[in-house]
């Protein structure tokens, strides 16, 4: 974040893991009258409760109060890099149960020695010396005592809020951070949930990147399109991402709205502020900027967040071979394919009824079977569809793949280098596979 990337399309997903290069980062809301509470909109989205099915609370900030709980946040922005750390604390106000956040005119630069004009008004879950070093060139100005009020792997986050309608440059954000490389190497993932720009108010800007964590992306993952209904401006909505091992879902107002088909696998830290002079434009002269935050939520799935759920590559018995993508031929192939690809590398996700499909980590798409040919294939189905659906057989210490649809396994008994389907007896180690986790 810092300083924002430009507004790129989406990259082509990459199948390989490769070293990263560092890219360049990245009015105040209507007074309540005589301090009764602020009187919603027709549209507002109403917050949702607090329990939520097959989840567990794990983190919980309703903004209640009048203070900030400095037990979950530290009130200032990344303070070990910047000589002025009076000038990387936030500006905020909390009243009736919102958290307002805001930048006035004569808003310092929080660094001006390596992030120029940058305006920031931020409060963050973690602190660590080295923490987030989106200049290359940047050293440790000084030690900040080490905080965490919360960072955590994986979990649906929740956020209900009212976008900022000032116009001209700068975004409002809620961003996480790897906290797992705390040298000045900054492998750590970014995921920004939320980095919505002045600029577009009725968009939802969502963007991601690997930095140098070989495990998530190695390219800026950016989208920036409209919501679905409502003013995010003057309204106040709902913002969801389901983190799992595999994959980013994000939720407006609890309907899915964009899928990443990867995730990052380390603990993050969360940062909630605004910004101006970043990669998402220069300021104008409308003062204060401001955004609502009713809540932040954290929830957690209660079967769990097994490392054994991330992605697998799948071995033949017979030929000793991966299953994999790499040619893009519209059938899932087997053959000796470096086990960086993300080509040979599958995601396990089981449906409401039990079944198994399997996705791909490089193109987001499912094993599948049709009746009209022996070849197995890939393509983008919906989790309803028969043809993607597989039952996990156990044989003699491997794993047999059967079909709902066709009621057929998967084996490589031809030899074509297609993987096949078709009425294979469990004897043949061909129609016999292990999981291997992806390195």
């Amino acid at each position: 974040m810092a300083e924002t990337p430009g507004t790129t399309p989406a990259p082509t997903p990459t199948r390989r893991r490769r070293p990263l290069t560092h890219s360049a980062l990245i009015c105040m809301a209507a007074a309540a009258a005589l301090l009764l509470p602020a009187v919603a909109h027709a549209a507002d989205t109403p917050p949702n409760p607090t329990t939520k099915s097959g989840y567990t609370l794990d983190f919980q900030e309703e903004f209640d109060g009048t203070s900030l709980n400095t037990s979950k946040w530290l009130p200032s922005y990344l303070p070990h890099w910047t000589s002025t750390p009076a000038n990387a604390q936030a500006r905020y106000t909390i009243a009736n149960g919102t958290l307002t956040e805001r930048l006035d005119a004569d808003t310092p630069a929080w660094n001006a020695q390596y992030d120029g004009t940058v305006k920031i008004s931020s409060i963050q879950s973690y602190e660590k010396d080295n923490w987030h070093r989106f200049n290359g060139s940047m050293p440790n100005d000084h030690h900040e005592p080490d905080f965490n009020g919360y960072s955590t792997k994986y979990g649906y986050f929740e956020m209900r809020a009212k976008n900022s309608n000032v116009g001209g440059g700068g975004h409002q954000a809620l961003w996480l951070v790897g906290t797992d490389d705390t040298t000045l190497g900054n492998a750590n993932s970014e995921i920004d949930m939320v980095e919505t720009f002045f600029s577009n108010p009725n968009n939802w800007r969502i963007a991601a990147y690997g930095w140098g964590d070989p495990n998530f992306l190695g390219d800026w993952y950016t989208s920036d399109n409209p919501v679905p209904s409502g003013s995010p401006t003057t309204e106040y909505h709902l913002y969801g991402m389901d983190w799992t091992p595999t994959q980013l879902n994000f939720y407006y107002d609890n309907q899915l709205y964009k899928t990443i088909n990867d995730a990052p696998n380390m603990p993050m830290g969360m940062i909630l502020g605004l910004y101006t002079d970043a990669g998402s434009g220069v300021h104008n002269n409308v003062w204060p900027k401001t955004w609502n935050v009713d809540y932040l939520r954290v929830f957690k799935d209660n079967a769990g967040y097994s490392e054994g759920s991330g992605y697998q590559r799948i071995k033949n018995h017979q030929t000793g071979q991966f299953l994999n993508i790499e040619n893009q031929t519209g059938n899932v192939q087997y053959g000796n394919v470096p086990a960086t690809y993300w080509s040979s590398q599958w995601a396990k996700e089981t449906t409401t009824d039990g079944y198994t499909r399997y996705r791909n980590r490089w193109t987001g798409e499912y094993m599948n079977t049709t009746t009209g040919n022996a070849v197995v294939h890939y393509g983008s189905l919906p989790a309803t569809d028969t043809t993607s659906q597989w039952t996990e057989e156990p044989i003699s210490g491997y794993t047999r793949l059967k079909n709902r649809s066709t009621g057929t396994y998967a084996h490589t008994e031809n030899l074509t280098g297609n993987l096949q389907h078709g009425a294979a007896p469990s004897t043949w180690w061909t129609s016999q596979w292990t999981f291997e986790p992806a390195s």
